[in-house]
């Protein structure tokens, strides 16, 4: 087995290990529950899709209305006060900041090695 085999190898036992974390099986259970909540999944749906819009009138040159920046608000308020969209939020969020070590550990690894 070549190197990059045997890190490729590597990569798929550590994915293997994250996903038996609680905090990964925490996110996956929120995740879960909140596609099971239909009113939850509409208001993340609707905001991403509001998010994306604004961001290409960004990209285009347009720049965001007051109103533009209220709407954005007001269905951000929205999503917070849905406990299962918080609680997704949430999961998320322990996750991805998870991973960040996790990416961190690794990039401290390649920097010891570059010394």
């Amino acid at each position: 087995m070549d190197q990059e085999d045997e890190l490729m190898q590597k990569s798929i036992e550590l994915g293997k290990a994250i996903a038996q974390t609680d905090i990964y099986k925490e996110f996956k259970k929120a995740e879960y529950l909140l596609f099971q909540d239909a009113e939850a999944r509409k208001l993340v749906e609707d905001l991403q899709k509001l998010k994306h819009e604004q961001r290409g009138k960004v990209m285009a040159g347009i720049e965001l209305t007051k109103e533009d920046q209220e709407q954005l608000k007001e269905l951000e308020q929205s999503c917070i006060r849905n406990r299962q969209v918080l609680a997704s939020n949430e999961a998320n969020t322990r996750f991805q900041d998870f991973m960040e070590k996790i990416s961190g550990s690794i990039k401290t690894g390649i920097q010891s090695v570059d010394k």
